[in-house]
């Protein structure tokens, strides 16, 4: 009886990790699966006698390869530095908020007096802006560059890092001025600089995203004035 207990504990295991793996379209495509279906379509592109309609189709699919092969780069490239300073972040973020919690507390607490300064009042609201501000750096700080410390512990005064610190704290006051408040358009500039380097390097290609109804249009088009063509465009996905 333990025995058979064991086997169907054994069995329900192995049903569960089963399971759990999912499907493969569920699973994002490497990098290397992503230029593979890149050298693939490239060969399709340069068979000889190949009908316009396939050729169309596959340029159109060697662009949308190559867009999303370069954010693919991007994105590991983010997560990469995202693992990398997770705690440095996590821990500055924590300190940050203390910081600002103590400022807002003496902000209140001065205000409170009858006989408050309003010289120390506009200090210390300039005080709960700044960590406000620091804050928002810990939390939003783009991905596509290495994290420079708000509270270093060595190398404080390190001349570039204060410059690369300075900047992304004055971009983020004038982020939110224009009306960026989740900063996502201040994200997205780094992130396009970025790729523009990795153009520069040849590391990925120049290409704009394709438009999906773009493509569903043409290929309509094509399948209508090659109808006999379709077993041929069939073999095409199969073999990219």
């Amino acid at each position: 009886m333990k025995v058979q207990q064991r086997k169907d504990s054994k069995a329900n295991a192995n049903t569960k990790f089963t399971r759990n793996r999912g499907s493969k379209e569920s699973i994002p495509l490497s990098a290397g699966k992503i230029k593979k279906k890149i050298r693939d379509t490239q060969r399709m592109i340069g068979k000889k006698d190949l009908p316009a309609n396939l050729l169309t189709e596959a340029k159109r699919r060697l662009r949308v390869l190559e867009f999303d092969l370069g954010e693919k780069i991007i994105d590991d490239h983010e997560r990469d530095n995202a693992a990398k300073y997770h705690a440095v972040k996590h821990f500055e973020r924590k300190k940050a908020e203390r910081k600002l919690k103590q400022a807002k507390k003496a902000l209140e607490t001065e205000s409170k007096k009858e006989d408050a300064d309003p010289a120390k009042i506009a200090r210390l609201e300039e005080t709960v802006t700044e960590m406000e501000i620091k804050l928002l750096y810990t939390k939003n700080y783009p991905k596509t560059v290495p994290y420079i410390s708000l509270f270093p512990q060595e190398n404080e005064n390190d001349s570039k890092s204060l410059a690369r610190k300075t900047k992304l704290l004055e971009e983020i006051k004038q982020a939110l001025a224009d009306g960026d408040e989740d900063l996502t358009l201040l994200k997205k500039r780094y992130r396009d600089s970025y790729k523009e380097k990795l153009i520069e390097r040849k590391i990925i290609q120049p290409v704009a995203p394709v438009d999906i109804e773009e493509m569903q249009v043409d290929k309509k088009e094509d399948d209508d004035n090659s109808s006999d063509s379709g077993d041929n465009q069939d073999d095409f996905f199969e073999k990219a």
